[in-house]
């Protein structure tokens, strides 16, 4: 929809993502994280090999001086000119020799460390991996979106439509986070989720295992509890709750557009994260232990003052991943040497 337009290489900046994400509809408090958490690389390292940064200059002085001072570590690059690329992002786009070659042909520089921009766990449905054998993505989404799509004539307001109920979300969640790609810094190792040999093991080592296990959960958590605020729709009968018709996951997944009839609405930190304290109790493997941080850290005390709320909800978030060890390591893999082939 022309809210974010990269540049030749592919990139955004940090600045131009929060704006984007004010634009959807999320406050700035929510935008603030994901804008200074993901885009973090200067606009010379084009391959994202030189180390990762963050922009300060998306949050408002007052909010960073107050509660992120003494939080972030002391990495910093001023202005709004670090750089995201959004083409490079899968695992298929490292870089697998000095020459700058990606595992698959590209277009765009490969990225020598996509495991910074990938959740622990995601469905592999816009994976370019496996577009040779399945171009339109089709079979992908119905291996991870179909088995939670149901008919349910009494939240949906088409009857003849499968929706995904909060029940179908966690449980699909519960499948990613077992069988799905696993290729992230945050990442546990296989089904069984091992800590022993994972990727977050290897690029965060400070992290102990029972927290590991916990932050395994913290991106797709948010990412996924983003959507589902951001596109859920009121269930029709009234009944507490919404639920994602299977017309907006296919727009959104399939065509990388904006559900039809969709229209701007308030997405609030304090939204996604109680959407996320709320998928605990639903069997996903480790997932409880995030939600439970979250539960003990997230909630505002109510003794205090209604105002600066959503600022105070983001603080209360990354508190909660700072105490399980976020900010911990900062492991960067340089570009292949010309005698390597990773």
């Amino acid at each position: 929809r022309g809210y974010l337009t990269p540049d030749e290489m592919g990139r955004v900046t940090s600045l131009q993502l929060k704006q984007a994400m004010e634009a959807v509809g999320s406050t700035e408090p929510n935008a603030v994280f994901p804008a200074l958490g993901t885009a973090r690389f200067s606009g010379s390292d084009a391959h994202q090999a030189e180390g990762r940064y963050f922009d300060y200059g998306v949050v408002p002085a007052a909010f960073f001086n107050k509660f992120l001072a003494k939080v972030l570590p002391s990495q910093t690059y001023q202005g709004s000119r670090l750089y995201l690329n959004l083409m490079t992002m899968n695992a298929g786009d490292k870089c697998v020799d000095a020459a700058g070659n990606a595992e698959l042909p590209s277009e765009f520089p490969c990225n020598a460390n996509p495991q910074h921009v990938q959740h622990g766990y995601s469905t592999t449905v816009r994976d370019t991996r496996y577009d040779r054998d399945d171009p339109t993505r089709e079979k992908r989404f119905q291996k991870w979106i179909g088995p939670y799509l149901e008919l349910n004539p009494n939240v949906s307001h088409n009857a003849s439509e499968r929706v995904m109920t909060f029940e179908g979300f966690a449980s699909m969640l519960k499948h990613m986070a077992t069988e799905g790609d696993q290729s992230s810094e945050w990442s546990l190792d296989g089904p069984y989720l091992e800590h022993k040999g994972s990727y977050i093991e290897h690029y965060h080592p400070s992290v102990p295992q029972s927290d590991a296990e916990a932050l395994y959960h913290w991106a797709a958590y948010l990412a996924w509890s983003g959507l589902w605020d951001a596109f859920g729709i009121a269930n029709a009968d009234g009944s507490e709750g919404m639920h994602m018709t299977e017309g907006d996951l296919r727009t959104l997944m399939l065509e990388s557009d904006l559900p039809k009839g969709w229209e701007v609405r308030p997405l609030t930190m304090e939204s996604v994260g109680f959407t996320m304290i709320d998928l605990r109790n639903h069997s996903i493997p480790t997932g409880d232990a995030y939600s439970a941080a979250l539960a003990r850290n997230f909630p505002l005390s109510q003794y205090l003052p209604s105002v600066e709320t959503e600022w105070r909800y983001t603080r209360n978030y990354m508190n909660t991943d700072t105490v399980l060890g976020f900010f911990k390591d900062n492991i960067i893999n340089p570009m292949p040497s010309p005698a390597v082939v990773v």
